[in-house]
């Protein structure tokens, strides 16, 4: 028997036997537009609210309080479970703000320098803090700028998986590839070495847009093999299992 945690997004789990499997990380992959910031959250907040499994956000890119800020409108209040200490809010940009010198977690951990093992460091502490038992990453797009030579983004990858795994978090590690090379044979480091794939399709047919969910890889799973419609709600993302993107073009 696989061990496996519900992911907090409606209608999900029945395309992966009933939720992402134990202590592994999974890449959600998908272009601007295609929700990868609120599926992470989603799976954050109910993992929290619904299973009482902790959680931390760490964000590369856009700031901790932007994001928070947003998941207002679903209803989410991320700085009251921060209070709590529910979750943890980790701003591991690499691009440093005006007369900030290091990387925080809220005004108390810092790392010299913005690479794997000072990432890994933040997220150890932090995850010893609140006894977090989820994660979601966004976006590792952000390493790419830090690696460019594609072994050393493969390396790096790896030990970051590795890491996240001998933590016992289960990881949602959101990456961004645009719909025009979506379904190209080249992928990601990070796709390759990820127990899991999930695809956030966005697709423009006629004058609508279309969103589908496509669960790529799934380890130790059986899964769907078929594009499912999803939306935005006022409750965050809803997958459709039984409506197909065939159905509706």
């Amino acid at each position: 028997m696989i061990e496996r945690i519900k992911s907090g997004i409606q209608g999900l789990d029945e395309l992966i036997e009933g939720g992402f499997p134990k202590d592994f990380c999974y890449a959600i992959v998908g272009g601007p537009g295609a929700g990868k910031t609120i599926f992470g959250s989603q799976f954050i907040y109910h993992g929290i609210s619904r299973y009482n499994e902790n959680g931390l956000y760490i964000t590369l890119e856009e700031p901790p309080h932007s994001i928070a800020n947003n998941m207002l409108r679903f209803g989410w209040n991320f700085y009251e479970l921060e209070k709590r200490e529910k979750l943890a809010l980790i701003n591991a940009t690499p691009i440093k703000e005006p007369g900030q010198s290091k990387y925080t977690l809220k005004g108390e951990l810092v790392t010299e320098a913005f690479d794997v093992d000072g990432l890994l460091g933040l997220i150890a502490e932090a995850k010893r803090k609140i006894n977090a038992k989820r994660c979601v990453i966004d976006s590792l797009t952000a390493l790419s700028l830090k690696y460019k030579e594609e072994f050393e983004m493969r390396q790096q990858s790896l030990k970051l998986i590795r890491g996240l795994m001998e933590m016992n978090l289960t990881t949602l590690l959101l990456t961004e590839k645009s719909e025009e090379s979506a379904d190209q044979k080249k992928f990601s480091p990070v796709e390759f070495l990820a127990q899991g794939i999930i695809h956030l399709h966005v697709y423009r047919i006629r004058d609508f847009i279309i969103r589908a969910v496509e669960v790529r890889k799934m380890r130790g799973t059986k899964i769907i093999n078929k594009l499912c419609l999803y939306d935005f709600t006022e409750q965050g993302i809803m997958v459709y299992p039984q409506e197909t993107i065939f159905r509706n073009a």
